[in-house]
């Protein structure tokens, strides 16, 4: 029975060193262990993302006197990097607040994409950042590290929020000192 147990043991922790192994290998290969300023964008080091509703269907539908005749709403309400003054090598938040109604109250997927520009070149766009929401107004915060050799001056952040419904984009300027 004792040694039912010990080779029982030793198959559990053999698989899970396989599973590890192949995790980390698959991880590998998608690139994720490489350095974040290379792969789908060159410029700056993006951390992570949070997302939250700020208004639900029937509040915004209330607000805003939707009809499910009026067809679909996808509106990009707000962006901004906080804070919009800063150094090289700091970090800041990239905040983009959009709005999504459809006539079903079902969650379609949503991309967000951001682009940074500089004297009217881009520098690097995001990774398209992919979710299924329910319709409302959200907000979606990335963080986002400047490079320590970015050089001093105003910048332009575009962003661009899609459905399967349309697209919508805006733009934001922050200042590196």
């Amino acid at each position: 029975m004792q040694k039912i147990r010990r080779s029982f043991l030793a198959l559990l922790i053999l698989a899970g060193l396989i599973g590890v192994t192949c995790g980390i290998t698959a991880v590998w290969a998608q690139g994720r262990f490489l350095d974040r300023s290379w792969g789908d964008y060159t410029w700056g080091a993006y951390g992570g993302d949070r997302e939250a509703s700020r208004l639900g269907r029937e509040d915004l539908v209330a607000r805003e006197n939707y009809c499910s005749t009026s067809g679909c709403v996808l509106r990009l309400d707000g962006v901004e990097v906080r804070p919009s003054k800063c150094k090289s090598g700091q970090t800041v938040v990239l905040a983009t607040t959009y709005t999504i109604l459809t006539p079903d109250a079902v969650a379609i997927p949503v991309a967000i994409s951001r682009d940074v520009i500089f004297q009217g070149k881009s520098l690097g766009k995001t990774k398209n950042i992919e979710s299924r929401r329910l319709n409302g107004t959200w907000v979606q915060e990335i963080d986002f590290t400047l490079p320590g050799n970015a050089v001093a001056g105003v910048y332009t952040l575009k962003t661009k929020v899609t459905t399967g419904y349309g697209s919508d984009q805006k733009e934001c300027q922050f200042r590196v000192e």
